[in-house]
């Protein structure tokens, strides 16, 4: 006990620096974030606070940091924007504990299935909702009253450019440039907390000097705003809420997401770092943070790519980091709160668009450009659909469409067939491409049906078996067969059925595993390559019986 005291004690006087300049960064985000997942400024901090320091103590990773985000906000907004803010510590509870029912029966191991084009399909979307949510405060518009959707707002916005405060949008380019040249010239310390300090900083030394701006703060649009660590997440809650179909889908959104972010953050971290994080654990700390984060009143969480890069940047070592940067939030918070009011709406828009630009990741959309075209267009049809009709649909259409994508190349049957002439290998071709040869000329032909024999791709090696004909062996091989359904074995039977029925002599079957063998043994065509003999471990095997019975000819 002592001995992990002094060890937890370590691990502090190493880490306090990068953990309390991740503090400074995380103030200002969580307050911008919280703004745009339609909750309160007030929530952005006891979510920051809770759920980063739960995550730092439950979860695995030593360098992933939790709290609001990006990638969430772009769902809570237009849910929070019709059923208010209040019910947004419920979404983080539920979502808690669907995340915990993923840890107890692994299922993050499925989730993580949905392709990285879908995901950063969903990224571009949110990236776009958020930095469209922000200009009504880079334009210094106010008083406009917000419908739900995102591009409602946006037309409304252009039809009352009229109303743009040059003032404001000047002083928005020059936050936002400002924050995007000292991230380049300087990115130990970050721009997002310079120009917010800077700006509370302009704000009480203008009115010393003679000078009031007219610039919509924090304290302005939020008056409620107030230094504390817990609200009642109960003070508007009925059992109706848990009965409506939309908050579990949000849940289940949000979940996914969540775990999908996190485990994505401490991939990053851990090639950043030569490290290893254990996933199972990580998505344990993740369900703690949010129920934690919902029962104190915040908000859904999850890791934070940005602000883990610079936790390992400001020399982090040890999840302690994680831990000094939670509890710096909530004294930060709490002491200088009315400080915070000051910051003006302006600079909360540039530090957000921000945020959104760098959630596009450029490179990946580049190097699928280059290699995946129909992925990328994906990616950008899932973003449409987020931004034109709801995040949580775009994630859904997406991934049914990967899926599509994926059934209908893996019903290629894609596979090697190896032609044999007078004792060696004439040629090794693809499927496809012995299905354009013309003429086929072997005494061996070497079949192979890689991967797995189900219904999905089996009928597509009936195709291959009606070009195979008259020879004197057909080996079929299953070497590399590593599945098979009950589906798959019946068309198995089909396919040797059909090569018979092209004259081709002997056919002999190799390499059937286990797995296969527990499907395939009650076949009466199995039953009768057992008989004859006609059935080998190898294709080697197979092949040197045939090279035997050929010398006795």
């Amino acid at each position: 006990m002592f001995s992990n005291t002094l060890d937890l004690v370590k691990s502090v006087g190493r880490n306090w620096k990068s953990g309390l300049t991740v503090s400074i960064v995380s103030i200002p985000l969580a307050l911008a974030l919280a703004i745009t997942s339609g909750a309160t400024p007030t929530q952005g901090i006891i979510t920051a606070f809770w759920a980063g320091l739960l995550a730092a103590v439950v979860g695995s990773s030593n360098y992933n940091i939790v709290g609001p985000t990006g990638a969430l906000s772009g769902i809570l907004g237009s849910y929070a924007l019709i059923n208010g803010y209040q019910v947004l510590p419920v979404v983080a509870v539920l979502s808690g504990l669907l995340i915990f029912i993923a840890y107890i029966f692994h299922l993050d191991k499925y989730i993580i299935f949905i392709p990285r084009a879908i995901v950063h399909g969903f990224t571009l979307g949110v990236a776009f909702i958020i930095g469209l949510g922000q200009l009504d405060n880079a334009l210094g518009i106010t008083g406009l009253d917000k419908v739900e959707s995102v591009l409602g707002n946006t037309h409304l916005l252009l039809q009352n450019l009229e109303k743009t405060n040059w003032q404001v949008l000047l002083i928005f380019i020059f936050c936002t440039m400002f924050i995007i040249v000292w991230d380049k010239k300087f990115p130990k310390v970050p721009g997002s907390a310079i120009a917010a300090f800077v700006s509370i900083a302009l704000m009480l030394a203008l009115p010393a000097l003679g000078y009031t701006p007219a610039i919509l703060t924090l304290g302005d649009k939020y008056p409620s705003i107030h230094a504390t660590l817990f609200e009642n997440p109960l003070a508007q809650f009925s059992l109706s809420i848990l009965l409506s179909k939309e908050i579990w889908q949000l849940a289940i959104a949000t979940a996914i997401i969540a775990i999908l972010e996190t485990l994505l953050s401490g991939q990053i971290a851990d090639n950043m770092t030569d490290s290893k994080f254990d996933h199972r654990k990580e998505v344990l700390g993740l369900s703690i943070a949010n129920i934690g984060s919902g029962l104190m009143g915040g908000i859904p969480a999850t890791a934070a790519l940005a602000r883990t890069a610079l936790n390992i940047k400001s020399g982090a070592t040890h999840k302690s980091s994680g831990l000094v940067s939670a509890i710096a939030v909530g004294v930060i918070a709490i002491f200088f709160i009315d400080f915070f009011k000051l910051l003006p709406m302006v600079a909360i828009a540039s530090i957000l668009v921000v945020v959104a630009i760098r959630m596009v990741e450029k490179k990946h959309f580049i190097h699928l450009i280059e290699n995946e075209k129909i992925a990328f267009a994906l990616s950008l049809f899932v973003a449409i659909i987020v931004v034109v009709e709801d995040p949580i649909i775009g994630i859904l259409i997406g991934t049914v469409i990967a899926l599509l994508i994926f059934v209908n190349k893996l019903s290629y049957g894609q596979t090697e067939v190896l032609l044999w002439k007078n004792g060696a290998i004439t040629e090794a071709l693809l499927k496809n491409e012995f299905l354009k040869k013309e003429v086929v000329d072997s005494d061996v032909v070497v079949y192979k049906i890689s991967g797995t024999m189900t219904y999905i791709n089996m009928p597509a090696h009936l195709e291959a078996a009606e070009k195979i004909r008259n020879n004197n062996y057909v080996i079929v091989s299953l070497r590399y067969s590593f599945y098979a359904d009950i589906d798959g074995i019946d068309y198995l039977g089909e396919f040797i059925s059909a090569l018979k029925k092209n004259k081709n002599k002997h056919i002999l079957l190799s390499g059937i595993n286990k797995e296969v063998e527990k499907l395939i043994y009650k076949k009466d065509f199995y039953k009768q390559k057992q008989v004859d003999g006609k059935i080998y471990n190898r294709t080697s095997d197979a092949i040197n019986a045939i090279t035997l019975e050929e010398g006795k000819d």
